[in-house]
């Protein structure tokens, strides 16, 4: 959208900016030029617009903007207010027509906005363009056009989210790739980096196994904030943002360690972790120190410090975390070591990797607009093998973003340092190296459970027995987050095969790091960890009637509140427009495709928001309703009598929610008092979670209908 005329533009002197700009201005390469402050019908319209964008109503927003009564007073400002609204409720698409519309109206489109659409870009897994729009950003010969920090910023989270993946032209962008261009373009353009930047490089480094680069960037770090380069922690480090994200650093520094079996380094890695992280926890709860991250200072407005005290509880409790896994580590790496010859352990990372973290796609929310997925193969039988490509495209991101380059490297298999994207004669290399000719798909793309569960990666009797084996059960969780509930399964019930899906990238890598720390005391071998967006994921990449129960766990709502509307539930029962949210109701139609038409296959959704309940039973009515032989609903007190129906909307006749604790009755993996407990589970006992309940679960469950 910008590259290329920005391209072409002439250098001018800087000049600032205000927020709200004059619109008489008839070409795109204008300045910015001042009006006065807003009118009170500006502020008005700002106002409205803000109040649709929490509550993310985005036709009325879109209706109220280009109203005609408001044609003298739209500007830059609204713009970027509707910008970020259209990323917020996953339609980013929309953003981009309007700011080309306004752009050519003469509205001049600040820094400030295009972080914004680039926001939403990354959002909506849309790595591509993000990539353009800052590159194109810094090329601009205009200093008022350059990217900031927050803009720097905003794509490294994306590249967090995104891991490393290639094009429709075949290039390779995102993840590690993006973030390594836009650090030297920042460089170059001379955009101090703040800690939150060095946070998220670091972390993306470790992710890549590229210790001795994310080493070097931590030390880049210290110095930058006066922090001595051999400096580990002492009191004087007030700067709780600093400690935080060193702790961070350290402890992500950990992870590749322990995936890289290199014990020694891990523990001690693991140690400055731990110092770091309680040093951060002493400052936080002194309230006397003071931090880089402007979102966490205090201020004159109520709202902002209420947001500034979540943050806190938040930060707090992320510590917490980073704590209790480094003692873990700790713990079971002190009790481990290692003595198989560095060349098996290369292998059998390899192979694990391949066959243990397959990353289709990535983003930060779902998009309403993107899930069909890249490769356009159909449903089941299509003609044409496009697992080569499928394959391809895998590799490349475990090679460049997951740490299958350093692997390889180990191995011996010879690479070109300066390569940029793995071509079909180097996966085939790859492949071959660990004993896995034609990789882990069907011809038509989709995976092949049973070749991925069959790689023997543990013992060898173990994967020789699973070999033999179809009739093993095969479970997904959706939204699969930092992994709490999945492993803990998979490692209660070894007989079963179990799929983490989760859209983050970073998230991905976390899963995978828990389950190589566990794999030092006993293998985790029945888990596959999938990076995607679950509605591609069951439509293009997993065949139909091939997986016997789908888990949900506490889904992110579109909003905290958006199901206390019961119009709004009526609407979507009756075929009307629904928010961006995972359980749509095209993921829930492909999760019924999915499913084994068997009596024991299930779906699954349980959730702390009553509201966000409410919500999901409307878009299940609507489903059934429109597409009848599908699901049954499941009455679980007939079969759990702790169980308890409540009421949802009315009008939903056909699906049935409950109250009560997930156990093994829905098949929940058993939890002794105060073990096992979820993210989210700790994350409210330190306090958060304003519209969650505490204890009570809101339980669905539908079964496919066993006939169609």
């Amino acid at each position: 959208m910008f590259h290329n005329e920005r391209r072409q533009e002439k250098s001018r002197k800087n000049q600032n900016t205000g927020s709200h700009t004059n619109k008489n201005n008839n070409t795109n390469n204008k300045r910015p030029t001042f009006s006065g402050p807003p009118s009170e019908e500006a502020l008005q319209l700002s106002d409205q617009l803000k109040k649709l964008s929490r509550e993310k109503k985005l036709d009325e927003a879109l209706e109220l903007y280009w109203d005609k009564s408001n044609d003298t007073i739209r500007d830059g400002h609204h713009a970027c207010t509707m910008v970020d609204m259209t990323a917020r409720c996953g339609d980013i698409s929309q953003g981009e027509r309007l700011l080309e519309k306004v752009e050519k109206e003469g509205t001049y489109i600040s820094v400030q906005t295009k972080t914004a659409l680039l926001k939403g870009f990354c959002h909506s897994g849309c790595i591509e363009k993000a990539h353009d729009l800052f590159l194109s950003m810094c090329l601009s010969k205009r200093k008022i056009d350059h990217p900031n920090v927050r803009t720097l910023n905003t794509l490294l989270r994306g590249c967090l989210w995104s891991a490393a993946t290639t094009t429709k032209d075949d290039v390779l962008l995102g993840g590690i790739v993006t973030a390594e261009m836009a650090w030297e373009k920042c460089k170059g353009l001379s955009i101090a980096f703040d800690v939150s930047s060095y946070e998220y490089s670091i972390t993306l480094l470790c992710q890549a196994l590229r210790v001795e680069n994310a080493i070097a960037r931590i030390s880049e770090m210290k110095q930058a904030f006066g922090l001595a380069k051999e400096q580990k922690v002492t009191a004087s480090n007030d700067d709780q943002s600093l400690t935080e994200a060193l702790a961070i650093a350290y402890c992500s520094l950990t992870r590749a360690y322990t995936i890289l079996n290199e014990e020694k380094k891990a523990v001690d890695a693991c140690e400055t972790s731990l110092a770091f992280a309680s040093t951060s926890k002493d400052a936080l709860k002194r309230g006397d120190s003071f931090s880089r991250k402007r979102g966490w200072k205090e201020s004159e407005n109520k709202e902002d410090n209420r947001r500034a005290e979540s943050n806190a509880i938040y930060r707090n409790h992320r510590l917490t975390e980073i704590e209790t896994e480094a003692k873990t580590l700790i713990s079971i790496l002190q009790d481990t070591s290692s003595s198989v010859d560095g060349t098996i352990l290369s292998r059998g990372l390899a192979r694990r990797l391949i066959t243990r973290l397959v990353f289709l796609s990535g983003g930060g929310t779902t998009d309403m607009q993107n899930q069909s997925g890249k490769y356009h193969h159909g449903s089941d039988g299509a003609k044409g093998d496009v697992s080569k490509e499928v394959q391809r495209d895998l590799l490349n991101s475990l090679y460049f973003s997951y740490g299958l380059a350093a692997a390889v490297k180990s191995l011996g298999i010879p690479m070109d340092k300066q390569i940029q994207i793995l071509r079909k004669k180097d996966c085939n290399r790859i492949l071959g190296s660990v004993g896995l000719q034609g990789g882990i798909l069907k011809s038509d793309g989709r995976l092949d459970l049973h070749r991925i569960f069959a790689a023997g990666i543990g013992d060898s009797k173990l994967q020789k027995k699973r070999g033999k084996s179809k009739s093993r059960r095969v479970e997904l969780e959706l939204g699969a987050g930092f992994g709490d509930w999945i492993v803990r399964k998979a490692i209660q019930t070894p007989s079963t095969d179990y799929v983490a899906v989760e859209l983050r990238a970073d998230r991905v890598a976390q899963i995978f790091a828990r389950t190589a720390v566990l794999g030092l005391v006993k293998p985790v071998d029945n888990l596959c960890v999938v990076g995607g967006d679950s509605g591609n994921l069951l439509c293009n990449h997993i065949s139909n009637g091939s997986v016997d129960a789908i888990y949900v766990n506490h889904p992110e709502p579109p909003t905290q509140t958006f199901g206390a509307e019961s119009t709004n539930l009526i609407s979507i029962m009756e075929g009307g427009q629904e928010p961006a949210h995972m359980l749509n109701s095209n993921v829930i139609i492909a999760a019924g495709k999915a499913l084994k038409r068997r009596a024991n296959s299930k779906f699954v959704i349980v959730t702390d928001n009553l509201w966000y309940g409410r919500l999901i039973c409307a878009t299940i009515e609507k489903v059934m309703r429109l597409n009848p032989g599908l699901f049954d609903a499941v009455d679980l007190a007939k079969l759990d009598q702790s169980f308890k129906k409540i009421e949802t909307v009315e009008g939903c006749s056909s699906v049935l929610m409950f109250e009560g604790l997930p156990n093994e009755t829905i098949g929940y993996p058993s939890v002794s008092s105060g073990e096992g407990e979820s993210y989210f589970d700790r994350l409210w006992r330190a306090g958060a979670g304003t519209h969650a309940e505490k204890r009570v679960r809101h339980i669905i469950v539908i079964s496919p209908c066993r006939k169609v």
